[in-house]
């Protein structure tokens, strides 16, 4: 039970405990109250979901891999430019020598 040891979080508990003794007594009473709906309410507009159509999401996902074949050719082509001067430098050694 450590999260109680802190301060802050019986604080909070104790809020929110305070809040369901409320509903239940609401309850009790006959009265359905407002915690439900205001707690959906609240999961509804704090929600990161964003509408999208499958071909939104066809296209999205194709332009992603786009990117990343692109990105792969151009470290393909960094190796190739290291290889290429790499054999460059060995040649220069070789007529020095």
């Amino acid at each position: 039970m450590a999260y109680f040891d802190s301060s802050k979080n019986r604080a909070l508990w104790e809020i929110r405990l305070g809040q369901l003794r409320r509903e239940r007594e609401l309850r009790l009473q006959g009265d359905t109250g407002d915690a439900f709906k205001e707690e959906a309410d609240r999961e509804v507009s704090a929600g990161t979901r964003v509408r999208m159509t499958y071909q939104e999401l066809l296209r999205e996902e194709a332009m992603a891999s786009e990117k990343n074949r692109r990105e792969r050719g151009a470290s393909t082509m960094d190796r190739e430019m290291s290889r290429t001067e790499a054999y460059e430098r060995e040649g220069m050694r070789h007529d020095m020598g």
